[in-house]
């Protein structure tokens, strides 16, 4: 509902998908909400991450 400050929210599965949506806004937050237009994404071998305005500013590692 618009204007509510708290939501119940229900997880289940090997994975708490709701936590990590709501760590991932608040790096983004905390990243001073920049622009989708802004990240990158690179893939190798060693797994991916995620960069921001230049590939040696990584922001996340997966």
């Amino acid at each position: 509902m618009p204007g509510q400050e708290t939501y119940e929210v229900e997880q289940c599965g090997p994975r708490s998908l709701w936590s990590e949506v709501r760590e991932a806004f608040h790096r983004w937050y905390a990243l001073g909400r920049p622009q989708r237009s802004r990240f990158g994404l690179a893939v190798d071998g060693r797994g991916q991450r995620v960069w921001l305005d230049d590939t040696r500013n990584t922001v996340f590692r997966g």
